[in-house]
C-alpha cells in the first residue's frame, strides 16, 4: 500500500484524485438540502397549509435526533469494513443500532415522552400535537432505511467511489422533484403524501447504493487480520454517535436563545436565512473527515491532505462572501428571501462575520479524521461537548451583556463554538499520542518486546 500511495505522489496526480473523491461528496452534501423544499411544495398544500409542512419539520427533527446515534457509522464503516467479516460485523452494527433508533422513535410518539417533546418543548395544542406524533410515527421506515444505507456507503466510500454515491442521491432528488410535481397537480397534497414521497425515495436511494457497492464487497478478502469485532466497531461507534448527538441538540438550543434577544423575530429571520447558506457549506468541509480517512496523511507528503482540507474551507468560505456583492446579497436576501429592506443589510453583515464557520469546520474534520484514524473516538467525543457547551455559555453571555445586537449573536456564538472545539480536539490529539509515546499503553509495549 505504501508503494503504491508513493508512485502516487510521484506522478503528480494526487491532487486530482483528492478532488474526484471529495467533489461529488461536496455535491452530496449540498443537494441534499434540495430534498426539503420539493417535498415542501406537497406537505404546504394540505389542508392545514404551510403549519402542516411546520409541523412535519418539528416531528422529523426528533427523528433525525434519535437517528444522531449513526452519526458516526459512516466513519466506523470505513475503518472497519475492510474485509468481507469485518463488513458483516459492521452491518449487524449498523442494523441493531438501526433498530434501537426505531424503538426509541416509536417510544417519542407515546405519553410521557410524546407529551414532554411536542406539549412542553415544542408547546403544541392537542390537535398539532397529535398530528406531530402521528408524522413522527409513520417516519419510522425512512429512519431505519438511513441505517440500511451506511454498509453500502461505507465500502463506495473506502473504495474512493464516491461518484456512484452521488450518482444515488441525485437520483433520490430527481425523483423527489419529479414525484412532488406529479403529486401538486394531481392534488394529492398534505403530509401523508409527502412524507411516503420521502420515504419510497429514500428507500430507492438505499436500494441502489446497496447494489452498486455489492461488486466491491464480493472483492474484499475474507479477513484481513483486523480484529474489527461488532464490540471493537461498536466501542468506536459510541463516542462519536454521543458527539452527533451533541450537535444534534446544538441545533434544538439555539432558537429557544433567539427568543431571549432583544429583537426575537429579526435575529431569528436572520438566523434561519444566514445558516441556510452556511450550513450546507460547513456540511461540504465537513467531508473532509472522509477524504483523511480515504487517504491518510501518513501516506503521502507532509501537509499535502491538510493544506487540501484547508484549501476547499477557504473555497466554502469564499462562497458564502459573495454574497456581500449587493447585487448578489440584495437578490437574494430581500427578493429571494423576501426579507424587508432595512433586514437585508443586517443580513449581509451576519453572513460577513460567520462566513468564517467553513473554514473553521474543515480544520476541524481534519482533526477528526486524524482522531479517528488513530482509534481515539473520545477526542472527537470531547470536540462536540465543547462546542456545545461553549456556543450554549457563549450565547448566554451575549444575551445578559448584550455587546452585540441580537441577530449577531447566535452567529458569533456558534463561531466561537467551533474555534473552541478546534482547539480542544488538537489538545485532546496531543494528550493521546503523549500517552501512546509514554503512558502505560508504551510501557507494556516496551516490556513486551
Amino acid at each position: 500500500m505504501k508503494d503504491e500511495n508513493q508512485t502516487e505522489n510521484g506522478d503528480g496526480h494526487i491532487l486530482g484524485k483528492l478532488s474526484a473523491f471529495y467533489f461529488p461528496l461536496a455535491v452530496q452534501s449540498i443537494s441534499m438540502t434540495l430534498t426539503y423544499p420539493l417535498v415542501g411544495s406537497v406537505v404546504a398544500h394540505g389542508p392545514l397549509g404551510a403549519t402542516e409542512y411546520a409541523i412535519m419539520a418539528q416531528a422529523q427533527a426528533v427523528m433525525f435526533l434519535v437517528g444522531s446515534i449513526g452519526s458516526g457509522l459512516i466513519s466506523t464503516g470505513m475503518l472497519f469494513s475492510k474485509s468481507k467479516r469485518g463488513r458483516r460485523n459492521f452491518i449487524t452494527l449498523s442494523l441493531s443500532l438501526g433498530l434501537g433508533a426505531i424503538i426509541l422513535q416509536a417510544l417519542c410518539c407515546v405519553n410521557p415522552l410524546a407529551d414532554l417533546i411536542f406539549n412542553r418543548f415544542y408547546h403544541l395544542d392537542a390537535p398539532l400535537m397529535s398530528l406531530a406524533r402521528r408524522i413522527l410515527f409513520f417516519s419510522i421506515p425512512m429512519n431505519f432505511a438511513f441505517f440500511a444505507r451506511n454498509s453500502g456507503l461505507a465500502t463506495l466510500f473506502t473504495e474512493k467511489r464516491t461518484d456512484k454515491a452521488t450518482f444515488a442521491t441525485f437520483f433520490r432528488i430527481a425523483l423527489t422533484w419529479a414525484g412532488s410535481v406529479v403529486l401538486v397537480r394531481l392534488g394529492h397534497v398534505g403530509w401523508e403524501w409527502g412524507l411516503g414521497l420521502t420515504t419510497c425515495a429514500v428507500i430507492i436511494e438505499t436500494s441502489l447504493v446497496n447494489i452498486l457497492a455489492r461488486p466491491y464487497a464480493r472483492r474484499l478478502p475474507e479477513d484481513d487480520g483486523q480484529n474489527a469485532t461488532v464490540a471493537r466497531q461498536y466501542a468506536f461507534a459510541i463516542p462519536l454517535a454521543l458527539g452527533g448527538t451533541m450537535i444534534c441538540i446544538s441545533g434544538t438550543v439555539v432558537p429557544v436563545f433567539l427568543s431571549l434577544t432583544p429583537d426575537p423575530e429579526i435575529s431569528r429571520n436572520i438566523h434561519y436565512i444566514a445558516f441556510g447558506i452556511l450550513n450546507p457549506l460547513s456540511n461540504a468541509a465537513m467531508k473532509i473527515q472522509s477524504v483523511v480517512l480515504a487517504f491518510p496523511p501518513r501516506n503521502y507528503r507532509r501537509g499535502l491532505i491538510l493544506a487540501y482540507g484547508l484549501a476547499i474551507g477557504l473555497l466554502w468560505t469564499g462562497v458564502s462572501l459573495l454574497l456581500q456583492i449587493p447585487a448578489i446579497g440584495g437578490w437574494y436576501f430581500g427578493t429571494y428571501q423576501n426579507l424587508d429592506a432595512a433586514s437585508v443589510p443586517l443580513a449581509m453583515k451576519a453572513l460577513l462575520i460567520i462566513g468564517a464557520i467553513p473554514f473553521v469546520v474543515s480544520i476541524k474534520a481534519f482533526l477528526e479524521g486524524r482522531a479517528a484514524l488513530m482509534m481515539r473516538p473520545n477526542a472527537i467525543l470531547s470536540c462536540q461537548i465543547a462546542f456545545l457547551a461553549a456556543q450554549v455559555l457563549v450565547f448566554f453571555a451575549l444575551i445578559h451583556v448584550a455587546p452585540l445586537p441580537g441577530y449577531l449573536m447566535s452567529g458569533v456564538s456558534t463561531l466561537l463554538a467551533q474555534v473552541v472545539s478546534v482547539i480542544v480536539l488538537n489538545i485532546a490529539i496531543f494528550s493521546n499520542k503523549i500517552a501512546d509515546n509514554y503512558g502505560v499503553a508504551h510501557a507494556t509495549r516496551h516490556r513486551e518486546v
